[in-house]
């Protein structure tokens, strides 16, 4: 599931893995507001340039690539449905649909593969939000990858008993594909029933209040980071409401 990759956290030794995750956060949070206010080629283009500098930094562009060939297909599934439906300016305006899911997905790569679970259970519980739900939030994100995991472990058992799910037809294919989905379902509702349990043995619920092990603490570099992106962000949205941004920003490429 190479999809999936780009979203699995990565231990590494870099200053953007040191980094707190509410700056890491902050820095998803303006990028995805930059991304959806434009709708021009160019800047979307630079915000995507970004982002792949910021994984650079976080050395995490193999992982990065692996996803963004898995969404190959979803990338010209967009473009082809906003060329379509749009009645001019039709190539720059989907290119720059693909742009921004490629941007949005690139963020999210980004804090992903930077912050752990726990950190991010962490930077919920500290912004005030009541530990069940950034417990069913965390463990959504550790489901995915497992899920993920098992979904291959039954396609490749499948494939070793003679199933071929890649031959014949459209409706053959999906009706392959039910021989995975029934199995998966009952493996899945296994494993939940099993974390439930594992959570009532730990006296989950007992105490009303719950001192964490691990207290997040702002650092310098932290405040200077989402500070310094958060000006940016603000100064770059100004410019866009007041139209003071260059023109080269809302230059169109092709005129189909």
């Amino acid at each position: 599931m190479s999809l999936l990759e780009g979203f699995k956290f990565r231990s590494k030794d870099t200053r953007i893995h040191k980094l707190d995750p509410r700056t890491k956060f902050i820095v998803v949070l303006v990028y995805t507001v930059l991304s959806l206010i434009f709708f021009e080629v160019i800047p979307l283009l630079i915000i995507f340039v970004s982002t792949i500098f910021l994984l650079y930094l976080a050395k995490s562009l193999g992982e990065w690539k692996k996803t963004m060939k898995g969404m190959i297909y979803f990338l010209i599934i967009i473009f082809i449905l906003n060329f379509i439906s749009i009645p001019e300016n039709k190539f720059d305006y989907s290119l720059a649909m693909v742009l921004r899911f490629s941007v949005l997905t690139s963020i999210f790569s980004f804090f992903f593969l930077t912050t752990t679970p726990d950190e991010l259970a962490l930077a919920i519980e500290a912004s005030g939000i009541p530990r069940d739900y950034s417990l069913m939030f965390t463990m959504s994100l550790r489901f995915v990858p497992t899920l993920a995991k098992d979904l291959q472990t039954i396609i490749d058992a499948l494939r070793s008993r003679g199933l071929e799910l890649e031959k014949g037809g459209i409706i053959k294919r999906v009706k392959n594909y039910t021989y995975v989905l029934i199995p998966l379902i009952v493996y899945e509702i296994r494993r939940s029933l099993m974390i439930a349990e594992a959570l009532e043995a730990r006296g989950y619920g007992a105490a009303s209040k719950i001192t964490p092990y691990y207290q997040l603490r702002m650092k310098r570099i932290d405040y200077f980071v989402s500070i310094g992106v958060l000006i940016v962000g603000l100064i770059v949205v100004l410019l866009k409401v007041k139209g003071l941004l260059p023109s080269l920003f809302y230059t169109r490429l092709f005129s189909i």
